[in-house]
């Protein structure tokens, strides 16, 4: 077991220099694991902006929520500016902050999945801190497995490993990301859209002269693609609200199949996963 201050250089020593930051969005709790697929850049812009003055120290260990006590490493920053500067965006008042990377273990960011058993809801966690109820301090989070390559959205992952919530297809679409493009440009076939809030699921096709990549373009123009029931459902909950939804891929076929095979396998999925009866198909 490889403790993250080990693979990082740190003595306890220099715990006194350090912050961590467990990255989670509001509603959303993977939006900085998101913004980190999206780029450094995106998910720097994202940590820079703080509610609270969070960053009170030199440097801030920053790691984004995966999933149950697995954090990506997203790098360690030196913070420029103390304090922060007070902005106003949109209604919105918080701190923005002026960081650098470091040149600490680079090629680790998104690729090191670091184990973290957080029984408390902060999520500034002073590296030196000893959690009251005996819980596992940070100093003690380790590497718990090593991606070859780094995590990024900019790869097209296969079919059978497409999973999208509407702003990584939204950015996907506006910068026409080229491995995406190639890939569902090239394919009919039947996918699956799920409401995150309600668990209620949406079963579509691409076919006749319309590939996945043109009939998700269309999705992500207007969150509802010219469904009835989503368009319903958008009107009733505001736009924003296609910010629920997941996309993902059940089945691909050849370019050169017919419209009838592929509206039989829709039929197909429609009745396994039966989207009509507790879903959104409406037909």
């Amino acid at each position: 077991m490889i403790k993250l201050t080990q693979i990082l250089g740190i003595t306890a020593e220099e715990y006194g220099d350090y912050k961590v930051h467990l990255a989670t969005g509001g509603s959303d709790k993977m939006r900085p694991y998101k913004k980190l697929l999206l780029g450094q850049e995106e998910f720097t812009e994202w940590q820079e902006c703080q509610t609270n003055k969070n960053f009170g120290r030199k440097y801030v260990i920053s790691l984004a929520y995966m999933d149950r006590d697995k954090w990506m490493f997203a790098g360690v920053y030196k913070v420029l500016s103390v304090p922060p500067k007070q902005i106003e965006r949109g209604g919105w008042t918080g701190w923005k902050y002026e960081t650098r990377l470091a040149d600490v273990q680079k090629d680790l960011i998104g690729r090191a999945v670091i184990y973290f058993h957080r029984n408390f809801r902060h999520s500034y966690l002073n590296l030196e801190m000893m959690p009251s109820d005996g819980g596992m301090p940070p100093r003690d989070m380790y590497l718990a497995s090593l991606l070859e390559n780094k995590v990024s959205v900019r790869d097209f992952p296969g079919f059978d490993k497409v999973e999208l919530d509407y702003e990584l297809l939204r950015t996907i679409v506006k910068e026409g990301i080229s491995s995406w493009k190639t890939a569902l440009s090239n394919v009919k076939g039947v996918y699956l859209i799920t409401d995150a809030h309600t668990g209620r699921q949406y079963v579509g096709s691409a076919y006749g002269e319309e590939c996945i990549w043109q009939r998700w373009a269309a999705y992500a123009e207007s969150g509802h693609g010219g469904n009835v029931e989503l368009k319903r459902l958008l009107s009733e909950r505001g736009k924003e609200y296609a910010e629920n939804f997941r996309f993902s891929i059940l089945e691909v076929c050849n370019m050169n199949l017919g419209n009838d095979y592929i509206i039989e396998r829709e039929t197909h999925w429609k009745n396994i996963l039966m989207s009509r009866r507790f879903g959104l198909n409406d037909n």
